[in-house]
C-alpha cells in the first residue's frame, strides 16, 4: 500500500449531490489524473467527455482483471458483465426483447404504478418522503413487472435484494446466499414461463431462438434486475428543480417540456462520485498520459457530462438545452445500459405525476439538509421530505 501513499484520495470530499468545483475544473485542465480509490488501489481518474467515451467503448479497457478468461473458470455462463464475444452474445438476445418499441408498450403499466404510489403519498401524512414513497419502490415494481415476476412474490424480492447494492454487504456470505436464492427463483420462473408464457421479458427470452442456455438467461435476468433496482435521477432531478426555481416555473408553465427537462436532469445531475473500475489491457496513451497494462482506470460519466467542449455552459441547468452530444449517464459503447428507455421513462413519468398531482410541491426541509447515502454503490438521496 505504501506505493500508493503519495496519491491523493478520491473522492476529494464526501459526495452530497454536487460535483466539487475543483473536479469540474479538472474536466478541462486535467481530464486524466492518478488517484487512490477508497479500497486503496491506485487508479487513473478519467473526467473528460472524449476520454470517458474511450474508456467505456475501447476494447483495450476491460471489465475483467488482466489475463482473466472470458467466462468464469473458463467455462461458466456468459453474462452482461463480460467483454468481447461472450458479452455480445448475451447482448444480442437481450436486445431483441429490449427494443424501444417493446419498452414503450410498458408505458401504461409504468404510469399505473407511478399513479398508485403518488396516490398513496397524497392519502398519507405530510410531509412525505418522496424517496420511500416513490423513488425507492417504483424501480422494484417496474423491473418485477417487466420481467414477469408475480406481484405476490415482491416481498421475497425485497428480502433478496436488500444489501445487494450495499457497499458493506458486497461480497459477504449473506449477499452470496441472496444471489444464489435469487438465481434459483429465476430458474424456476424460466421453467414456468416456458410452460405458460406471458407478455414479459422472461417469456420473450424463453420463446426466442438463440444460443443461450437457461443458466445464461438466468444471469441475463439477474443483470437486468440488479441494474434496474435504483433510479436515483428522479429525486436528484426534483432537487435540481427546487434549486433552480426559474426552471421549475418554466416547466410548470409548459408541461410539454417534460421530455427535454428529463434529458437535462439526466445530464446535469450526479448520483455518486464513483463508477465502475476497469483495467487497462495493454500499454497505451489516453489524454496525453501513458498507461500500463494492468492499471486500474475509472471514468466518471457525470463529469464527462460537464465537459464544455461538448456542452456549452455545462454547469448551467437549463431544461431548454439542445445538446450537441449525447450525455453519458447511461454509459457509452457496447455496455450502454439496456434499460435506458425504461429508466428514462420512470424519471419522466414520476416527475410528471408529482408536479401535476401536487401543484404546490415543495421541499419540507432546506435542500442543503437533504441527506445523501454513502452505503450504496450508486449513492442517491437517502430521504427527501416534501409537502404540497
Amino acid at each position: 500500500m505504501s506505493v500508493n501513499s503519495g496519491l491523493r484520495s478520491y473522492p476529494f470530499e464526501p459526495f452530497t449531490g454536487d460535483l466539487p468545483a475543483e473536479l469540474l475544473e479538472m474536466v478541462v485542465t486535467e481530464p486524466v489524473s492518478r488517484v487512490r480509490l477508497p479500497d486503496g488501489r491506485a487508479a487513473w481518474l478519467v473526467l473528460g467527455y472524449e476520454q470517458c467515451c474511450t474508456v467505456l467503448a475501447d476494447p483495450r479497457f476491460s471489465r475483467l482483471p488482466l489475463g482473466a478468461t472470458a467466462t468464469p473458470d473458463g467455462g461458466g455462463p456468459r453474462e452482461l458483465n463480460m467483454d468481447g464475444p461472450p458479452h455480445a452474445a448475451v447482448r444480442r438476445v437481450a436486445a431483441r426483447a429490449f427494443t424501444a418499441r417493446r419498452i414503450e408498450t410498458f408505458r401504461p403499466r409504468v404510469q399505473r404504478l407511478v399513479d398508485e404510489l403518488v396516490e398513496a403519498m397524497l392519502a398519507g401524512p405530510r410531509p412525505a418522503d418522496v424517496v420511500a414513497g416513490l423513488v425507492a419502490p417504483l424501480p422494484v415494481f417496474v423491473v418485477c413487472d417487466v420481467l414477469g415476476v408475480p406481484a405476490a412474490d415482491r416481498p421475497r424480492f425485497y428480502a433478496w435484494i436488500e444489501g445487494l447494492n450495499s457497499v458493506t454487504a458486497y461480497g459477504s456470505a449473506d449477499a452470496a446466499t441472496a444471489q444464489a436464492q435469487l438465481r434459483d427463483y429465476l430458474a424456476g420462473q424460466l421453467a414456468r414461463k416456458r410452460a405458460e408464457p406471458g407478455d414479459d421479458l422472461l417469456s420473450a427470452w424463453v420463446r426466442g431462438t438463440h444460443e443461450l442456455a437457461d443458466a445464461e438467461l438466468v444471469e441475463l435476468a439477474m443483470g437486468v434486475l440488479l441494474g434496474g433496482l435504483e433510479i436515483n435521477s428522479t429525486s436528484a432531478g426534483l432537487l435540481a428543480l427546487f434549486r433552480h426555481p426559474e426552471q421549475l416555473a418554466k416547466l410548470r408553465a409548459a408541461p410539454e417540456k417534460l421530455s427535454a427537462a428529463t434529458d437535462e436532469i439526466l445530464r446535469y445531475t450526479s448520483v455518486s462520485a464513483m463508477f465502475r473500475v476497469q483495467v487497462v489491457r495493454e500499454d497505451l496513451v489516453l489524454g496525453g498520459v501513458g498507461m500500463r497494462a494492468g492499471d486500474c482506470v475509472m471514468a466518471v460519466p457525470w463529469a464527462g457530462n460537464r465537459d464544455p467542449r461538448f456542452f456549452p455552459e455545462p454547469n448551467v441547468f437549463d431544461i431548454d438545452r439542445r445538446p450537441d452530444a449525447p450525455h453519458l449517464t447511461f454509459g457509452f459503447g457496447p455496455h450502454f445500459c439496456l434499460g435506458t428507455a425504461l429508466g428514462r421513462m420512470q424519471v419522466e413519468l414520476s416527475l410528471g405525476a408529482l408536479l401535476t398531482r401536487m401543484p404546490a410541491l415543495a421541499p419540507a426541509v432546506p435542500p442543503a439538509e437533504i441527506p445523501w447515502r454513502h452505503d450504496r454503490m450508486n449513492g442517491g438521496i437517502a430521504s427527501f421530505p416534501v409537502t404540497w
